[in-house]
C-alpha cells in the first residue's frame, strides 16, 4: 500500500473527529450562555471597601464614651441649664455596661451636663446586642501569605545553593528580592484586612444609646465594632451563679431506753 494512501486512510478520520469538535463546542458554549442568561434571582455583588474599628482594650470603650458624651451636650446645649437631669443606665449588666456607664457618666460630666442619681423625666440608655456570623469570612487575598513567604524563602535558598554557590553578590540579590516580595505581601494583606490584629471577625457588637423621655425620642446613636469571639461574653448579661445545694443534715433524737 503507498504511504500516501496510508496517510490519507489515518488522516480522514481525525478531519471528521475534528469537525466533530468544532461544532460541538459552539453548541456546549450556547447551552451554558443560555444556562447564565435564566438566572431567576439577583446576583450576589459586594459593597465597597470600607473600614470598621476593633474593640479590643477598654480605652476603646472610653474613646466610645467621649464621642457620645459629645453628641449628648451638643443636642442638649440649647436647653436651659440644670433644668432637666439626665438619668443613665443601662439595659443589662453586662461587663461592658457596667465599664461603659462609669466612663460615660464622667465624660458627661466634664461637659457640664447634670446628671440625676435617680429616674428623672429624661433618660440616656445605653444597649449592647452581640452579633455572631455563622459563615466564615471569605478570602480576599488570592495568595495565601505563609505559603508564598515560604516559598519565597525555599526559592531563595535553591538559588544560593544550585545556581551561586561559588559567588557572592547574587545571592545577595536573590535574597532582597525574597525579602522584597515577602515585604509586599505583607503590605498587601494589611491593605485588604485592615491594621487591627487579626483581621476582620465574625463576631460583631452594636451599641446603641438612646436620649428619650417617657413618651418620645430625643436623640440616638449606633455605633458598630469588631470584636473577638472570646470577647463576646463582655457585652453579654452575667449568667448568676447558682446558689449551692445546701448540706443535708442528720438529726439525732435521744430516746429513753
Amino acid at each position: 500500500m503507498p504511504i500516501t494512501d496510508g496517510w490519507r486512510y489515518y488522516h480522514r478520520p481525525m478531519r471528521s473527529s475534528f469537525l466533530r469538535i468544532s461544532t460541538v463546542v459552539p453548541l456546549l458554549a450556547a447551552t451554558l450562555l443560555a444556562g447564565c442568561g435564566t438566572l431567576d434571582v439577583p446576583r450576589a455583588d459586594n459593597y465597597p471597601a470600607t473600614g470598621q474599628k476593633k474593640a479590643r482594650a477598654v480605652h476603646h470603650w472610653d474613646v466610645l464614651a467621649g464621642d457620645v458624651a459629645a453628641r449628648v451636650a451638643e443636642k442638649i446645649a440649647s436647653w436651659p441649664a440644670g433644668e432637666y437631669p439626665i438619668h443613665v443606665t443601662v439595659a443589662d449588666k453586662s461587663s461592658f455596661n457596667a465599664g461603659f456607664l462609669k466612663l460615660l457618666t464622667v465624660h458627661l460630666l466634664n461637659r457640664g451636663v447634670v446628671l440625676s442619681t435617680v429616674p428623672t423625666a429624661v433618660e440616656l440608655e445605653v444597649e449592647t446586642q452581640v452579633v455572631q456570623h455563622q459563615a466564615g469570612v471569605p478570602p480576599n487575598f488570592p495568595v495565601p501569605i505563609a505559603g508564598t513567604l515560604i516559598g519565597t524563602g525555599v526559592g531563595v535558598w535553591r538559588d544560593w545553593r544550585v545556581h551561586y554557590s561559588d559567588r557572592t553578590l547574587l545571592p545577595g540579590v536573590a535574597t532582597a528580592l525574597g525579602v522584597g516580595a515577602g515585604l509586599a505581601l505583607d503590605m498587601a494583606h494589611l491593605y485588604t484586612q485592615g491594621a487591627a490584629a487579626g483581621g476582620p471577625t465574625r463576631t460583631e457588637v452594636l451599641i446603641t444609646t438612646t436620649l428619650k423621655t417617657r413618651d418620645r425620642y430625643l436623640a440616638g446613636s449606633a455605633d458598630l465594632y469588631y470584636i473577638e469571639r472570646e470577647d463576646a461574653a463582655l457585652y453579654q448579661p452575667q449568667v448568676p451563679v447558682p446558689a449551692p445545694a445546701p448540706t443535708p443534715v442528720k438529726t439525732w433524737r435521744v430516746v429513753a431506753p
